[in-house]
């Protein structure tokens, strides 16, 4: 009931407002959100819920109509409850990231999320694509280069160390790193450098590649934060300067003044920050 009302409610505010800005304000957001909502409960029910008009404005259609007609049934019954205020002041701030980020420098840190009086609820989401922020598929997003086109602000939040590490179990010269798209990221580069050639294995993630290795005994690349001293891996000192990838988040221009996602934006700083410090100890 609270999921599907999460999403009814902002329906419910473009019905009663009119369009996606007077919806955000007031339920006390911004429109790229309300429009994340409505999204997410067209693709749930596979109904088309809003259409735009000749001049780029939402409207809802019939079966939209019909949902805001649930939505105020909803808002009814939640305010007989005595729950509708709580509801309405709670605002989930997605972060999307690759998997290895969320797993080692957010996930072990949400205890320490401000939670903003607990106005903040936190939806972490992993993927290996880049999501619109435009289209409010997420509200942030850390990414471990600088986006380079879009309404976008970025800002460097910390840095991830990479390496080549080899097994105790050395069982060739061969190497393992990521897909040849990535062949630019610096930790690709230089294993070209290293080994002379591209990898004999290619593997989607970080955690694919660690795990081959281990198994396969072959050297490969990737963050400290998982590879360093993990069963057998040691890291190779090479005369040249080791392989660092920035981290930068990443908002619509339309949420720079956001208090809520800058909040969630100064934690997630403060994750890199913070474990610089305990690799450091």
């Amino acid at each position: 009931m609270l999921s599907q009302w999460d999403d009814l409610k902002y329906l419910l505010a473009l019905e009663q407002n009119g369009n996606l800005v007077n919806a955000a304000k007031a339920l006390n957001t911004n429109p790229t959100t309300v429009s994340r909502h409505i999204k997410r409960l067209s693709e749930t029910y596979k109904r088309t819920l809003v259409s735009r008009t000749s001049n780029g404005e939402w409207e809802l259609t019939e079966q939209g109509q019909n949902f805001a007609r649930v939505a105020r049934v909803c808002q009814e019954e939640i305010s007989l409850l005595g729950g509708h205020n709580k509801f309405h002041e709670r605002r989930q701030i997605t972060v999307a990231t690759v998997h290895f980020v969320a797993e080692n420098f957010l996930a072990p840190r949400t205890s320490e999320l401000p939670t903003h009086g607990k106005k903040i609820a936190l939806c972490l989401e992993t993927t290996d694509t880049n999501i619109s922020l435009a289209y409010g598929e997420a509200d942030l997003a850390i990414r471990l280069s600088r986006p380079k086109q879009g309404r976008l602000v970025a800002a460097k939040i910390g840095k991830v160390n990479m390496g080549i590490y080899v097994s105790e179990r050395i069982f060739g010269n061969a190497w393992i790193g990521l897909p040849s798209e990535l062949d630019w990221v610096p930790e690709m580069k230089a294993g070209f450098e290293h080994f002379g050639g591209p990898p004999t294995i290619r593997m989607p993630t970080y955690h694919c590649i660690r795990r081959v290795a281990i198994e396969r005994g072959l050297p490969c690349v990737g963050p400290s934060s998982i590879m360093e001293n993990f069963e057998g891996l040691r890291k190779v000192n090479t005369n040249r300067l080791q392989p660092v990838r920035e981290v930068w988040s990443v908002y619509h221009e339309d949420r720079r003044y956001d208090e809520l996602l800058l909040k969630v934006r100064d934690w997630a700083r403060d994750c890199f920050a913070k474990q610089i410090e305990a690799a450091a100890a």
